[in-house]
């Protein structure tokens, strides 16, 4: 956001009449009397805002006014630029029902931990059934781990295009009407064709530990049915 004395507005206000992006609405004081331009909202479906052409050589603008106006377009762009990445979010969101994703993943993956937990106290005679219901669990972590990461590289590459942005991840997220603090979703250099995503990566270790564990448990105990 550039900030402007309003003595330098007033003298380029006059040569800008007719030269304003279109969603321009005026200006705004700070707090320390300084003016920000302000616009009507932007939806990021609009036109690219864009310094029109030829002003630097148009000899009926001073050189303050062309950075007056040069200054008023790159807010422009900037809020634009903002509104097209949340516009992105929201489709990301509304498309595939990412929240219902992230959920099933979660209690998948409780579900998992708590019948691995619940092994240790588990009788002789109820340790095969016990362990069969364990590896469906961990079938379905795996597979809901990957439909996330599916979604997650979406939206990470959102993220990454519009990685010039001042929006925090956070900040996107709110303005996007979207809960997304807990989601696991990472840079995009995170997510790889041939091991997958974090979250299918890290579901995959949290598998592996569980069923070395049973296999040290089949190995001590001469259970070969593991």
């Amino acid at each position: 956001m550039f900030v402007i004395s309003p003595a330098d507005f007033d003298k380029a206000a006059p040569q800008l009449e007719g030269r304003h992006h279109p969603h321009f609405q005026g200006t705004a004081k700070t707090e320390f009397g300084n003016l920000v331009f302000t616009f009507k909202p932007f939806t990021g479906t609009e036109e690219e805002p864009a310094t029109p052409a030829g002003i630097w050589q148009d000899a009926s603008l001073t050189r303050e006014a062309r950075e007056v106006l040069a200054a008023e377009y790159a807010d422009a762009y900037a809020q634009w630029s903002d509104a097209k990445y949340v516009a992105a979010l929201k489709r990301a969101v509304t498309d595939a029902g990412i929240a219902s994703r992230w959920t099933a993943y979660i209690q998948a993956r409780q579900e998992m931990d708590a019948l691995f937990s619940q092994l240790r106290a588990t009788a002789d005679t109820h340790w095969r059934a016990s362990v069969s219901k364990l590896v469906d669990a961990q079938e379905l972590v795996l597979a809901a781990a990957e439909s996330w990461d599916r979604k997650g590289l979406e939206i990470a590459r959102i993220h990454h295009a519009h990685r010039h942005s001042d929006l925090s991840y956070s900040e996107a997220y709110r303005r996007a009407g979207i809960e997304a603090d807990s989601w696991a979703v990472d840079h995009i250099d995170a997510y790889d064709p041939y091991d997958g995503g974090p979250l299918t990566r890290g579901a995959v270790k949290a598998v592996e530990a569980q069923r070395e564990h049973l296999r040290m448990v089949a190995a001590l105990t001469g259970d070969r049915s593991v």
